[in-house]
């Protein structure tokens, strides 16, 4: 099944079944109708430390100011809510990426403690929202090999395991980051005293590798929630998968972001046409998305049993 025929098999299960877009429409009308809890007091912080940091280096007064209104805009725009919406789990939110609307209430986090805890505690309500948002995406194939949850307390059990699963595999990419940080920090200090220009080229080039591995990770997600398994056998059937089906995996990332960015563009512009537009563009934009995460599902079985068959075919004298 290739790429089209896969976005196709996703909005054909998906249909009419309007209670797989509950929960991204109650996030999106969470981050449309509640409070903003704005992080902007801490990065005025860090911008008051920067600018006097920058004044003491000598550097550029137009770079200061660019990156002082970046941090600014990006602090006009905050909301630590956001996190509920999880991009790891492929829940598709409107709300949670376009600018705060006239008269919005906004709750100020003063203290970088209380930022830490609240974005710890939505990212892990966060996670579990999106666990079980997949799950229901998966009970509505018929394809893959985890438990299909016949009782509220099995669906219960696998969603809890599940959740397990995703909170180790992100603690594993960080920690693996946070290991890795150390020597490369290192590093580009020393080759920056050697040559800035040179050491612009090594943060470029650990960043392509970043980019990279978040490409071989891709069917991490639909592993653990999909067919139920442990971390470390989803992050080596990711690898093999992108291996084995590169271009097609490639092509696919492609024009899911094409689809999402451009009816994101279209619902945001929709969105502004408060409060009709809003009404119509966060079902809209649910309905999308939630196609888009039902065709990467499709996208991934399918992969996975192409595999299979390969692999079988080999072993066949």
């Amino acid at each position: 099944m290739g790429i089209i025929d896969s976005l196709s098999a996703g909005y054909r299960f998906l249909g009419r079944r309007v209670e797989l877009l509950i929960i991204p429409i109650l996030l999106d009308l969470l981050f449309w109708l509640g409070p903003r809890l704005s992080v902007a007091p801490l990065l005025q912080q860090v911008i008051n430390f920067y600018n006097q940091a920058s004044s003491a280096q000598g550097l550029p007064a137009d770079m200061v100011e660019q990156t002082s209104a970046l941090l600014s805009e990006v602090g006009q725009q905050s909301n630590l809510l956001n996190v509920l919406a999880s991009s790891t789990l492929h829940v598709p939110s409107l709300m949670a990426d376009t600018p705060p609307l006239a008269g919005s209430v906004v709750i100020p986090i003063t203290s970088p403690l209380a930022a830490i805890l609240l974005f710890a505690g939505f990212f892990l309500l966060g996670a579990l929202i999106g666990v079980i948002y997949m799950n229901m995406l998966a009970r509505a194939l018929p394809i893959g090999d985890g438990p299909k949850a016949a009782t509220f307390g099995q669906f219960i059990s696998v969603v809890v395991h599940q959740w397990v699963m995703v909170i180790v595999y992100v603690v594993l990419i960080l920690a693996a980051l946070l290991i890795a940080s150390i020597p490369v920090t290192l590093g580009v200090a020393v080759v920056t005293l050697v040559s800035p220009v040179l050491a612009s080229l090594v943060i470029t080039l650990l960043a392509g590798i970043i980019l990279v591995c978040t490409f071989y990770l891709f069917f991490v997600t639909p592993a653990l929630i999909l067919d139920n398994l442990p971390v470390h056998r989803a992050i080596a059937q990711s690898f093999l998968l992108v291996r084995n089906h590169f271009w097609a995996t490639l092509g696919f990332i492609i024009l899911n972001n094409v689809i999402m960015i451009g009816f994101g563009f279209l619902m945001a512009r929709v969105a502004a046409i408060t409060p009709i537009g809003t009404i119509v563009a966060i079902p809209v934009y649910a309905y999308i998305g939630t196609g888009l995460a039902m065709a990467l599902l499709v996208f991934y079985r399918t992969r996975l049993l192409k595999q299979d068959e390969r692999l079988v075919s080999m072993a066949k004298p």
